[in-house]
């Protein structure tokens, strides 16, 4: 046989193509040229060698067009070699000529990354021609599915990424503390230690906002984002669960009190202010602790957390509440309460009492305040001071006051007073339906349903609530007073004031807590506090009126400092429909009588 040339030289302005055979039987590798010699149809090149530590060399130099390779070299052989060159050489076609006939070795080459199969006692120049320009073909696919594949896979990675962090701060967030928070639990059981949850947010964050701008206000949270992470150990779970709430997970603890630095070191992230354009925040968080196994899951967890968080927020003299009995025993009242909620109303456990306010000097009982009962055979007489906080956050709240105002559109049928045109009733809502137009809508249909004329309604909101949510309720107040409604604050003076609210919201009646009204015949700084907030509410249009009246000396008192209305149990105590409609206009009118007498 006439052995093939190694190399022709190429037609000018035409690069020819380079082929490489690692073949180590010289008859083989003569016979593999002159194969290639007839299977190529163009100027071609072609380098031939022996072993696999050549093989490498020449691929580290030259670009070929694919690689005939016998896989049983004298230095290394076998099926790696194919894999070790496709890792190191991805973009290089392969095609196996080996002297087996073997199906299960040729499924193992093209496993590992050969294009091709072929025997040398079957090989033919048209095969190997065919072989040749399918293995090129193949790479090009496979190295164009690899790139899809592999931007496909980023672009996952990525949208995985922005599904389980917060985009603002780029912490995990709550979606990414669902999936980790479980499973950290499960490997505290398994190690029967420990393991703590920290719930806390931004004291005064909404005013921040309000103050500051939106913007101003991402940005103290990213900083604090910032600042937690360089806190955190690596080992803790820090997320973000929306608005200006955090979590932190600890790593497992051997004991209770290993705690302490962690929170020592969260609270200290707050010392200095954050510098914000030409502003410094000084900003302090409420931090609630959970211990886990104390709660046997990640739900209970989160409660006890979140309670001792605003413990936290009551308490004027510390930042962090861990949950311990006491909060156990009223959490645990929480929990029942919320479990009978909603079966509340369909078993018809509420109802409606009224008590009667007074204005001195008038004797009819024109105003009156509409106050929710509730009796669970379960649970006995539940306080609204208990259920109210619970119901305001549960789907069930705007029925409820759907309720109360159907009970409101009874006794109006029922009372027979000729000036009940006069009547003010006072039904008690919270700041969310209050900011909600949609909630706005139904009351507007409700009182229509129950015959209730606009200007007999007072809306009462409790201070707290209406500070909290000033921007909201506003507009929606405005809304409702156009059509004859009067807004009341009520439970003004517990320790949420904020005289400035007073400027900005539309408010008519301001009523002053028991706080106040309290032994203000005898304490003469509440008179004094009492008298200068009666003087402020009258200069900006608002009447005042006198929560918890309970002796005669108080009632004079109040009457005294100006006060335009009085309630109290000395006045009046709160009656069934039916009652009040019985009894109460002629009782409060000999009430009155003889008090002012």
């Amino acid at each position: 046989m006439t052995p093939a040339k190694t190399a022709i030289t190429a037609v000018p302005g035409k690069r020819s193509s380079l082929y490489l055979i690692a073949e180590d039987n010289p008859a083989d590798a003569e016979l593999v040229k002159s194969l290639l010699q007839q299977a190529v149809g163009e100027e071609y090149s072609v380098l031939c060698v022996d072993r696999f530590d050549k093989l490498k060399d020449a691929l580290a130099r030259d670009t070929f067009e694919a690689l005939i390779l016998d896989m049983n070299l004298p230095d290394r052989s076998g099926i790696r070699n194919i894999s070790d060159l496709g890792q190191q050489y991805p973009e290089l076609p392969i095609v196996v000529l080996t002297g087996q006939d073997d199906l299960e070795l040729a499924v193992q080459s093209l496993n590992k990354g050969a294009q091709d199969y072929l025997s040398k006692n079957h090989v033919t120049s048209e095969l190997l021609s065919r072989s040749l320009r399918y293995a090129r073909e193949r790479k090009k696919i496979e190295l164009r599915l690899k790139k899809a594949l592999q931007q496909s896979a980023y672009r996952n990675a990525k949208l995985q990424t922005m599904a389980q962090h917060d985009a603002l701060t780029t912490l995990p967030n709550r979606a990414c503390f669902q999936t980790t928070a479980p499973r950290m639990l499960m490997r505290a059981a398994r190690s029967k230690k420990w393991l703590s949850l920290l719930y806390f947010d931004l004291n005064g964050f909404k005013k921040i906002n309000d103050s500051y701008g939106h913007l101003t206000g991402d940005e103290l949270l990213r900083q604090v984002a910032i600042r937690l992470k360089s806190t955190v150990r690596e080992s803790d779970f820090l997320a973000r669960l929306g608005g200006d709430e955090f979590v932190v997970v600890t790593d497992l603890l051997d004991n209770k009190r290993q705690i302490y630095k962690l929170i020592n070191r969260l609270q200290s992230v707050f010392h200095k202010p954050f510098n914000i354009a030409k502003h410094h925040i000084l900003c302090t968080p409420s931090i609630g602790v959970a211990f886990y196994p104390d709660a046997e899951n990640l739900q209970l967890l989160i409660k006890q957390a979140d309670c001792a968080m605003y413990e936290a927020k009551a308490k004027a003299n510390t930042s962090v509440c861990f949950y311990t009995s006491q909060l156990e025993s009223q959490f645990t009242r929480t929990m029942e309460i919320e479990s009978h909620l909603s079966e509340a109303l369909r078993a018809a456990q509420f109802d409606v009492h009224f008590q009667q306010v007074f204005s001195p000097g008038q004797a009819q009982a024109n105003h009156i305040e509409a106050l929710l009962r509730w009796h669970s055979p379960q649970l006995g007489e539940v306080a609204p001071d208990e259920f109210m906080h619970i119901a305001e956050n549960s789907p069930t709240i705007n029925e409820i006051t759907r309720f109360v105002v159907s009970k409101c559109g009874e006794l109006l049928s029922l009372a027979s007073a000729p000036d009940k045109a006069d009547f003010k009733l006072a039904i008690n809502i919270c700041a969310s339906q209050l900011s909600s137009a949609s909630f706005c809508d139904q009351l507007i249909m409700w009182l229509e349903k129950y015959h209730i004329p606009a200007h007999s309604v007072c809306l009462e909101l409790t201070e707290r609530q209406m500070v909290d949510d000033s921007g909201e309720c506003s507009a929606q107040s405005k809304r409702l007073r156009a059509l004859g409604m009067q807004i009341a604050l009520d439970d003004f003076g517990t320790g949420y004031s904020s005289f400035t609210h007073l400027l900005e919201l539309p408010l008519d009646y301001l009523k002053l807590d028991r706080v106040l009204v309290k032994d203000i015949d005898s304490n003469t700084r509440n008179q004094a506090l009492t008298a200068g907030i009666v003087e402020m509410a009258h200069r900006l249009g608002m009447k005042v009126v006198a929560e918890g009246i309970e002796s005669k000396e108080e009632f004079d008192i109040a009457c005294e400092l100006g006060c335009d209305y009085l309630q109290g149990y000395y006045i009046a105590r709160p009656m069934p429909i039916t009652e009040f409609v019985s009894h109460a206009f002629a009782q409060a009118a000999d009430k009155h009588l003889q008090a002012g007498a």
